[in-house]
C-alpha cells in the first residue's frame, strides 16, 4: 500500500513531464499517419546511409480521399421528364430517380458519389451526377443510363415469321478470351502464385473444392489422369468459361446417389486451383420478338433477384421473386400456358424461353442459359437497383481532367500554407513565447485533423484515440473544466464522430479544403482567448504559474460556447445539405472539434512545460511587464 502511495505521489510530481512525453508520441504517432508516406521515405534513406545498420519499420500509407474536383471525374447532368408525374409526387420519385443512380455507381465502386436533384428558373427538373475518378464519359453515361426493361411475354396468336441473326459479338469475345487462356496456359506449369497469374491475364482464380463429374464434367475429364500438381494440357471449355486447372488432391468417397440406377457405389472428388475466363453463348440469335406479346407482368413487380446455381450442371441462373401483385399476376399467366412456352425478354431481347409445366402460384422464375457467371452477377445487380420512377435525358456532360484537379490541389496547399504562415507571424509577434508555442500546438492540429480525414489501420487509430482521450481528460481534470454532464456529453458526441470519421475517411474537395482552413484560424481563436486572459491575471499581480490555470480555466466558457455554435451549424449543413455543403460542414466539424483539443490540452502542456522562475522574472516573453 505504501509503494502504492509513493508511485502515486511520484506519478502527481512528475505528471507534467508524463503528460509531455504522451505528447510527443501523440504528435509522432499523428505525423506517422498523416503523412506515412515522407515517414517512409526517411526510413528508407536512413537505412541506405547507415548501410542498413539502422533500419525502422514502415508503415502502411493510406492516401486521401479526393473529390471529382480535386482528382477529376466525370459530371453528367439529365433531365427528368416529369410532365405525366402529379405535382404531388414529383419529389418523391425524382428521390427516387437519385436512389436509384447512387446505387447503382455505388454498385459499381465510384467512391463517394454526388447526386444531387435541382430545379430550374424554368421549372426544369435536374439530375447532376458527380462521379469522381470516372474519366471515361461513356462508361459513366453506362453506369446511369442503362435501365433494364425486364417483360414476360406469352405466344401471339398469329405468330410470324422469325429470323436468324449470327452471334458475332460473342464469337469475337470468345476468341480473345480463349487466346488470354492459351498465354496463361503456358506459365501454368510453373507458376506458384496462380492468384496472380490469373492477375496478369485479367482471369478470375478460384481455389475449388469438390469437383466431380456430376457438377463439372469438363474440367473432371481434364483432371482424371493428372497426378497431384499436374496442370490440364490445354485449355477446357465449358458452357460459361474458359479454363485451366491444376490438381490438388484426389479423394475416393461414397456416391450419396448410389441407390439410383446407374450410379456407381464410389466417386473421385478433386481438389484443385482453377483460372478460368468467361465465355459467351455463340448460339445464332434468334429474331423471335414479334411473335410474342406483353402480358402485365414486368420489372415493376420485381421484388428481389439472386444469383444461384443450376444444381445439375452449375450453370449460372438468375432467381426473381415478386411482389404479391406479380405473384397473382405470374400464377396467371403459368396457369394459361400450361404446356406453351413463356418467353421472358429483357431490353427487348429473349434471354429465357421455358415451357410452363405447371401452374406456379409462388411468384417465382427462373432465368438460366444465356450468360456466364459475370453477366448473371450485373444482371442480378440491374435487376435489384430498378428502373427509373421517371425518364431522364442527358442534356450536359463534362470531364475534369486529374491535371486540373492537381492545380487546385497545388492552389488549395499554397493557400493554406500562407494563412498558416501569416497566424503564425501574428502569434508570435503579439505572444511572444506563448504564441510561439501556439504554433507548435497548430502544426500538431493540422496532423491531428488530417489523421481524422484518413483512413487508417485500426491498431494505429486506436493507439491515437487513445492517447486523444487520455490527454484530454488528464488535463481538463488538472483544470477542472470537464463541468458536469454537458461538457460530458459534447466530448462524447466529438469522440463518436472523430472515431467515425477516422474510420470512413471525409471526401476532400475544394469546399472541404476551404472549411479546413476557415478551422485553422478558428483554432488559433481559442488561443487568443486564453493568452489575452493569462496577461490580466498576471497584470493584477499573480504568480506566472497560477496566471497560466487561470487563463486557460476562465477562457474555457468562452471557447466552449463559441465551438458549440459551430458545431450545431455543422450538423445543420450535414444533415441537410448537398454534395459539396456536407463536405464543407465535415471539414469544418472536424477542424473545430479538434480545435478545442489543440488549444486547451497541447497548448497548455507546451505553456507549462517552459514554466519556470527565470520566465516568471522575464514576464515579456509572455507579453506582461516585469512582476511589481
Amino acid at each position: 500500500m505504501s509503494q502504492l502511495k509513493t508511485f502515486s505521489k511520484a506519478l502527481k510530481r512528475h505528471r507534467q513531464r508524463w503528460l509531455f512525453i504522451l505528447l510527443i508520441i501523440f504528435a509522432t504517432v499523428g505525423f506517422i499517419l498523416a503523412a506515412g508516406n515522407y515517414y517512409n521515405s526517411g526510413a528508407r534513406a536512413l537505412a541506405r546511409v547507415t548501410n542498413n545498420i539502422i533500419v525502422l519499420p514502415e508503415v502502411p500509407e493510406s492516401a486521401f480521399m479526393l473529390g471529382l474536383d480535386l482528382q477529376g471525374g466525370t459530371q453528367l447532368v439529365y433531365e427528368a421528364d416529369v410532365a405525366n408525374v402529379p405535382e404531388s409526387d414529383r419529389a418523391s420519385a425524382l428521390e427516387g430517380v437519385r436512389d436509384i443512380i447512387e446505387r447503382r455507381v455505388n454498385i459499381a465502386g465510384v467512391s463517394e458519389p454526388v447526386i444531387q436533384v435541382n430545379r430550374t428558373l424554368n421549372g426544369d427538373y435536374r439530375i447532376i451526377a458527380e462521379l469522381a475518378g470516372i474519366k471515361d464519359v461513356n462508361e459513366a453515361i453506362r453506369l446511369i443510363g442503362e435501365t433494364p426493361l425486364l417483360e414476360f411475354k406469352e405466344q401471339s396468336a398469329e405468330p410470324q415469321e422469325s429470323t436468324i441473326e449470327s452471334n458475332e459479338e460473342a464469337i469475337a469475345f470468345n476468341k480473345e478470351m480463349k487466346t488470354k487462356a492459351d498465354q496463361a496456359l503456358t506459365e501454368a506449369a510453373d507458376a506458384s502464385d496462380w492468384q496472380a497469374l490469373a492477375n496478369k491475364y485479367q482471369g478470375e482464380f478460384d481455389a475449388r473444392e469438390g469437383l466431380a463429374e456430376d457438377n463439372q464434367p469438363a474440367i473432371v475429364a481434364a483432371l482424371k489422369d493428372l497426378p497431384i500438381g499436374g496442370v490440364t494440357s490445354q485449355v477446357v471449355k465449358t458452357d460459361e468459361s474458359f479454363v485451366i486447372a491444376r490438381v490438388l488432391e484426389k479423394q475416393e468417397i461414397d456416391n450419396p446417389f448410389k441407390d439410383q440406377a446407374d450410379q456407381p457405389a464410389r466417386i473421385t472428388v478433386y481438389k484443385a486451383d482453377l483460372v478460368y475466363f468467361p465465355a459467351q453463348d455463340e448460339t445464332p440469335t434468334l429474331n423471335i420478338s414479334e411473335n410474342w406479346e406483353n402480358t402485365e407482368l414486368s420489372g415493376k413487380n420485381l421484388k428481389r433477384a439472386t444469383l444461384q446455381f443450376n444444381p445439375q450442371d452449375a450453370s449460372p441462373e438468375v432467381s426473381l421473386e415478386f411482389d404479391s401483385e406479380g405473384a397473382e399476376m405470374f400464377a396467371d399467366i403459368t396457369e394459361r400456358n400450361i404446356g406453351k412456352p413463356v418467353a421472358i425478354f429483357l431490353d427487348g431481347y429473349a434471354i429465357s424461353i421455358p415451357t410452363v409445366n405447371d401452374r406456379i402460384p409462388d411468384g417465382r422464375a427462373i432465368i438460366s442459359g444465356r450468360f456466364n457467371i459475370t453477366e448473371a452477377k450485373l444482371l442480378v445487380q440491374r435487376l435489384n437497383t430498378g428502373a427509373l420512377p421517371v425518364p431522364i435525358e442527358l442534356i450536359g456532360q463534362q470531364t475534369v481532367g486529374a491535371s486540373l484537379g492537381q492545380k487546385s490541389v497545388n492552389n488549395s496547399l499554397k493557400a493554406g500554407l500562407i494563412g498558416f504562415a501569416l497566424v503564425a507571424l501574428f502569434m508570435v509577434l503579439f505572444y511572444r513565447l506563448p504564441g510561439l508555442l501556439s504554433v507548435f500546438s497548430l502544426v500538431i492540429y493540422v496532423l491531428t485533423v488530417l489523421t481524422v480525414f484518413k483512413s487508417t489501420p485500426i491498431i494505429l487509430a486506436s493507439l491515437f484515440i487513445l492517447l486523444l482521450v487520455v490527454l484530454f481528460i488528464s488535463v481538463f481534470n488538472h483544470l477542472k473544466i470537464f463541468d458536469g454532464i454537458f461538457s460530458a456529453a459534447l466530448f462524447l458526441v466529438i469522440l463518436i464522430f472523430l472515431v467515425y470519421y477516422a474510420n470512413q475517411p471525409v471526401t476532400l474537395t475544394l469546399a472541404g479544403i476551404a472549411g479546413f482552413i476557415l478551422s485553422i484560424g478558428m483554432a488559433v481563436d481559442a488561443n487568443i482567448l486564453i493568452f489575452e486572459r493569462m496577461k490580466e491575471e498576471l497584470r493584477s499581480g499573480k504568480p506566472l504559474a497560477t496566471a497560466l490555470d487561470e487563463g486557460f480555466r476562465r477562457a474555457w466558457p468562452s471557447i466552449r460556447d463559441g465551438n458549440i455554435t459551430t458545431i450545431l451549424t455543422c450538423f445543420v449543413l450535414m444533415a441537410l445539405g448537398t454534395g459539396i455543403i456536407k463536405g464543407f460542414g465535415a471539414t469544418l466539424f472536424v477542424g473545430v472539434s479538434v480545435s478545442m483539443f489543440s488549444s486547451i490540452v497541447i497548448t497548455y502542456i507546451l505553456v507549462k512545460v517552459f514554466n519556470s522562475s527565470w520566465l516568471d522574472r522575464h514576464r515579456w516573453l509572455v507579453g506582461a511587464g516585469r512582476s511589481k
